[in-house]
């Protein structure tokens, strides 16, 4: 994120992305992107192609590379 790391946990159910939240992150400000680019993620069912928010493009460039990291590290488990 722009003031730090960001850290997500994604909620798989049935093969299908059921829920994305930021547990953690150092913004100072509320940035709708925190909300807004994890409904975009669960919406698209993919990080590819999800726009980011005006005047939170790190933010949500952050959230999307951590997601992509964690579906990357769940089908590595199967």
């Amino acid at each position: 994120g722009y003031e730090g790391p960001v850290e997500v946990t994604v909620t798989m159910k049935g093969g299908r992305l059921e829920a994305l939240a930021v547990t953690k992150h150092r913004e100072k400000q509320f940035y709708s992107a925190i909300s807004d680019t994890s409904a975009k993620i669960i919406a698209k069912q993919s990080v590819k192609g999800v726009d980011t928010t005006s005047n939170a493009t790190i933010t949500s460039e952050a959230i999307i590379n951590a997601t992509a990291k964690a579906l990357a590290d769940r089908k590595g488990t199967k």
